[in-house]
């Protein structure tokens, strides 16, 4: 079964991101491809999609919305995953995990109505001191934010090879 990985990307974290679930899958499963949102015509040739946006002011980009909108009933008729790459790891300690679950439930709430998703991971990214104005990066870094390559490849690991391992279960007989 040919898989698609797709993603929207910013700065080049989500890309990674990307990229890296693309091939640990494709060691599992064989056909995996990995394409921008912006890319890709239409997703008929796919048994499944994962999909994954940066986050911006909350949201997911607006390529891969339009990417949802526009092939949302193609995408319905197939296992989806969804992934999201924000900064919740780089939020001040007291307010990290309540972040991240926060930025899950929007994300959710507003972002995937006509897809149903088979699963939806937040991961962090990296977060430069260079993408705030000066004033506001030593804000951010005096209320106990933190700056750097985030990303959790552990977390990452584990949701690639589950679903890889979701994927790789025979087809349960049609009655």
């Amino acid at each position: 079964m040919a898989v698609l990985v797709a993603y929207a990307s910013a700065q080049g974290s989500t890309r990674e991101i990307a990229q890296h679930v693309a091939e640990r899958m494709s060691a599992a499963l064989g056909e995996v491809e990995c394409r921008s949102v912006e890319q890709i015509d239409s997703v008929s040739g796919y048994g499944a999609v994962v999909v994954g946006s940066a986050i911006h002011n909350q949201a997911w980009l607006s390529p891969a919305v339009e990417f949802l909108a526009q092939h949302g009933p193609e995408l319905a008729e197939r296992p989806v995953w969804a992934f999201s790459v924000g900064m919740s790891d780089g939020l001040p300690k007291l307010f990290r995990g309540r972040g991240a679950e926060l930025q899950k439930q929007r994300l959710e709430q507003t972002q995937f109505h006509d897809v149903p998703l088979r699963g939806h991971a937040v991961f962090s990214g990296v977060y430069e001191a260079s993408q705030l104005s000066a004033p506001l990066g030593a804000l951010f870094r005096l209320t106990g934010g933190r700056f750097g390559d985030l990303r959790d490849w552990a977390a990452i690991d584990a949701w690639a090879d589950q679903i890889a391992a979701e994927l790789a279960k025979p087809a349960p007989p049609q009655s």
